[in-house]
């Protein structure tokens, strides 16, 4: 993709994103072409070929932009300074708060992700790359647990894993329903789960 920087190139590949983002939502990314993201945009496909080589680079292209569940707002909490334990119910919270307030597209474009990831090269590398390093944040975060005494060594991997998937858990249930109209706080229930009653 060539690299612009006028603020019309910027206005059009931001066009040419959103299109395909609603087309991807709507068919999936195996049913969706070019040609229905032109339409969409209502550009030539010209246009859409000056910004992006093909389907597969558009696609990620649309995940980057709109699947950002876990955002820099995460990780941020994971990193402050403070008592772990907060710092990590705090990181769920605001994780909770942003896939309530999800979208529809943007939770179906996650799941279109996933769905694709397998055969799809540069997918499965975004994807595979994200994944490692939520885990690796949410693992150092379990560690300083393990050396305060509130969660055993054997407990770090195998709850990170768990809390991670849950919340996976969670984004497919928001492609797939109202995940905002569900009660509770699923993923502080994880935590708990995770640490018995010592989070009481």
């Amino acid at each position: 993709m060539p690299k612009t920087s006028t603020e019309h190139d910027i206005a059009r590949r931001v066009q040419i994103v959103a299109a395909a983002a609603r087309c991807f939502a709507r068919s999936g990314f195996a049913a969706t072409t070019i040609p229905d993201i032109v339409r969409d945009a209502g550009l030539s496909t010209g246009s859409i070929y000056h910004y992006f080589n093909s389907k597969e680079q558009l696609f990620l292209a649309v995940v980057t932009e709109y699947v950002a569940v876990y955002d820099e707002a995460f990780f941020t909490e994971l990193q402050r300074q403070g008592p772990p334990l907060a710092r990590l119910e705090a990181a769920l919270l605001h994780l909770q708060e942003e896939l309530a307030a999800q979208s529809p597209t943007r939770a179906r474009i996650a799941l279109e992700l996933w769905s694709r990831a397998h055969d799809a090269p540069d997918l499965h590398a975004w994807l595979a790359e994200a994944r490692e390093r939520r885990i690796a944040a949410v693992v150092g975060l379990l560690s300083e647990l393990c050396a305060a005494g509130e969660l055993s060594s054997a407990e770090v991997a195998d709850g990170a894993a768990r809390l991670m998937a849950l919340a996976d858990g969670l984004v497919v249930q928001r492609a797939c329903a109202d995940f905002a109209a569900l009660p509770g706080m699923p993923l502080a229930a994880g935590l708990r789960g995770l640490l018995g009653s010592r989070t009481s």
